[in-house]
């Protein structure tokens, strides 16, 4: 799925890494997920997953990224660190962002996660997959408080993890397409990707430094039209029209937020 930021990475992996010849793309729908056929590969339903040369199934992005990274580990270059203070580092990247970010830790209908606070509403998606309004409003201040904690814990550049472009890049530049996408639409964010006074000067060089190099670029776009697409057919309006009519909660945050204890 081309908007999904968790078989985004993947692509930019397989990009980076020199491996298009190495490892198929195929691209499903909504529809698809729901079929025995995708079913028998992963059951959760979601994407991404790897289908090895045996038949047997690789689930979960963090997990495929790991091995496909440890069996085509010659082939172009490596995207971990060399020392072992350096693969934590990159670990806990991205851990941060699949565990708080990307993933609602939960297969119940109802549950969703912190990035679904940009674009999952009762309107649009129905009581399965949407939010009520104080959800939303509990999941935009932790998705605030941990783009400060990132902002606080990458190297200062030109990536992540320092001078190496690493597994953690790959994870995180996808789902800040969304936010640059999505929170100035919803919430009413200023641009914060764009300019390093509103905030995160480090995300901000990292950002416009990635987005120079194809492969992102590539993936940014598929992303923003397929936003583009679901704007033009409505599915923000909900989210826009219950920020509005609840203004005691708070959604707007700027550079003079520098936590989200506020």
């Amino acid at each position: 799925m081309k908007h999904s930021n968790n078989a985004a990475r993947i692509r930019i992996w397989r990009e980076l890494k020199g491996a298009t010849d190495l490892v198929e793309r195929r691209v499903v729908t909504y529809p698809d997920l729901q079929s025995e056929e995708f079913i028998a590969v992963n059951p959760l339903k979601k994407v991404p997953a790897v289908i090895l040369g045996d038949g047997r199934a690789v689930m979960e992005s963090f997990v495929i990224l790991e091995y496909l990274e440890d069996k085509y580990g010659p082939v172009g270059p490596s995207f971990k660190p060399d020392t072992p203070e350096g693969r934590a580092a990159m670990g806990l990247l991205i851990r941060m962002h699949d565990l708080y970010i990307a993933s609602p830790n939960c297969t119940q209908p109802g549950f969703t996660h912190t990035q679904g606070c940009m674009y999952l509403s009762l309107g649009w998606h129905g009581p399965a997959r949407g939010m009520d309004v104080d959800t939303r409003a509990a999941k935009c201040k932790e998705l605030w408080k941990h783009l400060n904690w990132l902002e606080a814990n990458i190297e200062a550049g030109p990536w992540m993890c320092g001078e190496q472009l690493t597994l953690a890049d790959m994870t995180w530049f996808p789902t800040f397409i969304f936010i640059e996408y999505l929170a100035p639409k919803v919430f009413g964010w200023a641009p914060i990707f764009e300019d390093p006074s509103n905030g995160f000067p480090k995300l901000t060089k990292w950002f416009q430094h990635a987005k120079k190099v194809p492969a992102f670029a590539d993936t940014r776009t598929d992303i923003w039209e397929y936003w583009e697409a679901m704007d033009a057919e409505g599915q923000f309006l909900p989210i826009q029209e219950e920020v509005a009519a609840n203004p005691q909660h708070k959604w707007l945050y700027t550079a003079a937020d520098t936590t989200s204890t506020q």
